[in-house]
Order: structure tokens, then sequence, then C-alpha cells
């Protein structure tokens, strides 16, 4: 007897371990098991049990861009409401999108699932038609609601054609200019991850920006096939460079670090891509963030962070689509002490004044996610001419 309760003990003692050690690490959330969860159910400030979320991400933490994003206002929503939240990476494998999601709600664990981006979208819509009473908030994409399906999921999606629009804009403007970075050439460049509806949104918001400023100005432009391989998107904006593009664009997630690499290495301008990039990187690599021109930035953390929010306080619509453009302020561009030892004020100004005509509707930017593919391909041919 006296061995089966040292035995007990022995196990709570290891039990209390595991858990400080989580609590430890909930403050760098890098991984899924440096997540800030816990193992036990702790009582909120009203009495009741905390409310669990967790986060399904198609690639992973650690990229300084898109899923870091979300990855702030989940957690700045757990700090500030008292949550109990789990991050899961799928690391980019698609096979294991919708097996990840069904363990999720057949665990019946989770009060919501936070989950998004058009890569994801398919396993989303199976899952939560098959079952209707696990709560998904989905980011990046747009479900369908008009059936009267998915009473289950609300969906939040930034208009990045605007921000795209306001950064090639900018740089149809910075490549006449001279300066340490241009060549004078007249021709940009643009690098996507893996090809879809949201890369493309990005890649037709930045040809038509361009294009506004100056139908002369050539846009190139390639896809990564992922969104990890930061050597091949390095490679692929070296070749942009050497054909002539002096800015390039990058979309890519942690693959897009490869072009802010390469930006440096030619001696040449990158466009960063969710956060501000420049920022993000200044510690670690101030001679990249000197070569970051602008950054398009989604606002996806404060857009979930406030989606929590009505969750918690019960007052989140379901059911329903919500688009976060220039005039909700879902999107922009940054300027920052880097933006402005490149671009001059006088640009600065005109971009404004672009952003002001969006905002007001003067201006109507054409998005890939609402176009056919014949239209899509249209805009692609015109890049180049």
């Amino acid at each position: 007897m006296r061995k089966k309760m040292l035995s007990f003990l022995l196990c709570l003692a290891m039990a209390a371990s595991m858990l400080a050690g989580c609590g430890k690490k909930a403050e760098e959330p890098a991984a899924p098991e440096e997540a800030p969860a816990q193992a036990e159910e702790e009582s909120t400030e009203s009495g009741g049990e905390k409310q669990k979320v967790v986060a399904v991400f198609n690639t992973n933490l650690g990229d300084k861009s898109f899923s870091d994003l979300v990855w702030a206002g989940v957690t700045k929503a757990a700090e500030d409401f008292n949550l109990e939240v789990k991050a899961i990476e799928l690391m980019g494998d698609a096979t294991k999108q919708e097996p990840t999601l069904v363990e999720l709600c057949e665990s019946g664990e989770w009060d919501v699932i936070v989950a998004g981006t058009f890569n994801l979208k398919e396993a989303i819509e199976k899952v939560a038609a098959d079952f209707p009473e696990q709560k998904f908030i989905v980011y990046d994409t747009e479900l369908d609601f008009s059936t009267g399906d998915y009473a289950n999921c609300c969906s939040v999606m930034c208009k990045q054609n605007e921000g795209a629009f306001l950064a090639g804009a900018l740089a149809a403007m910075q490549t006449k200019e001279e300066g340490d970075y241009t060549n004078g050439e007249n021709i940009v460049g643009f690098v996507g991850g893996g090809e879809n509806s949201a890369i493309n949104d990005f890649l037709v918001g930045y040809i038509e920006g361009v294009k506004y400023v100056d139908p002369e100005c050539k846009v190139l432009f390639s896809y990564v096939g992922d969104f990890k391989n930061t050597a091949k998107a390095k490679e692929l904006a070296i070749a942009q460079y050497q054909q002539g593009a002096d800015i390039v664009f990058q979309v890519a997630s942690s693959a897009g670090l490869g072009v802010l690499d390469a930006a440096k290495a030619e001696n040449r301008i990158a466009i960063g891509v969710d956060q501000d990039q420049a920022l993000l990187m200044e510690d670690n690599d101030p001679e990249i963030s000197a070569h970051i021109m602008t950054s398009v930035v989604k606002k996806l953390d404060v857009l979930i962070y406030d989606k929590l929010d009505a969750f918690v306080n019960g007052s989140i619509t379901w059911g329903v689509h919500e688009n976060a453009g220039l005039s909700e302020q879902g999107m922009d561009i940054t300027d920052n002490d880097y933006t402005r030892a490149i671009v001059s004020e006088e640009t600065l100004s005109k971009i404004d004044e672009i952003r002001e005509k969006v905002i007001s509707g003067e201006i109507q930017v054409k998005s890939a996610i609402t176009m056919s593919t014949e239209e899509l391909n249209e805009i692609k041919d015109s890049a180049a001419k």
C-alpha cells in the first residue's frame, strides 16, 4: 500500500513539474508545444471553466509574417479573456488537414477552432459540415453562406488586393527614381508562395497598382510552389533582379524571407507582407531592414482578437462573412523610418491621395477572388506589356 501511495505522489509531482514547464513556455509561442495551453481546467474570474481555443496553421509559426500575425491575435485574446489556447502547425502537409480537424472535433475539447487560408478552405468546409456543433472562426478565406450551410462558422478576410494596389503604385513611382537601390529600368517584380486565390489576389492588386501609375511599367512574377522554401524564393528574386527589376514584392510567408535576403545581396529593394517586416528584422539583420521599402500589412491579429472577444462575450454572429479593406482598416502599407530613407515625402503624399481614392470608391481594385480564370490570365498577361 505504501508503494502504491508513493507511486501516486510521484506521479502528482511529475504532473506538477510538467504544468510548470508549460507555463514557462507560454511566453514564447514558436511551436504548438510552446503555446500557452494548460493541462488542467482552471476557473475564470466569473467562476467558470476556461474556454478553450485551438488555432490550426496550414504552415508554421516563426515565419515573421502571416502565421505569427494570427497567433499574436490569439495569444493576446488568451491573455485578456483568460482563454486556454493551443497552436497546431501542419507544416504545409495537405494530408494532415482534414484528419487534424476531424480529430479536434471528435475530441469535444475545444470551444472554438480558429483556422484559415484558401489552402485549408476545402477541409474546413467538409469538417464543419460533418460537425455542426463545433464552432469555427475562419480567416483569410470566404465560406459560402448563401446556401444556409456553415451556421457554426464565421469567416473574415482582408482585402489584400487593396493593400497590394498601394504597394504596386508605390513600386511604379519609386522604380523611376534615382537612388542607391534603383536602376532606372522601369521593371518591378513579385514572388508568391504557393499559387492560390489569396496569393493571386495580392498579385492582381499589385499589377493593377503598377499599371494605374504607369501602364508601361513591367511586372515580373513567379511562384515558389510552397511557403517554406526560402532558398528557392531567394533564387527567384535574384533572377528577377537580374532581369531588371529593382523592387520585388514577396507574398510567400516563411519562404519570403529568402526574397528579403536577396534584396540585400543584390542591393535592391523588397516589399514585405503581412507584418511590418522592416521592423521585425531590424534586431537580427538591420541591413535587410534597410532594403525593405514598405510592407503590405494585414490586420488579422486585430480581426482575430475581435472575433474571439465577441465569442467570449456572446455577441459573435455565426453564418456570416466579413471583408476588411482600407476603409475598414484591415489592410494598409507601412510608413516607417526605413520607408522614408528610400521614398520621398512627395511620393508618399501621392500614395496618400491614392489611398483616399480607394477608400472613397473612386478607384475600384479588381480581385482575383471574384474573377474568372480567363480574366485572371488576362491581367497576368498584361503584367509584362
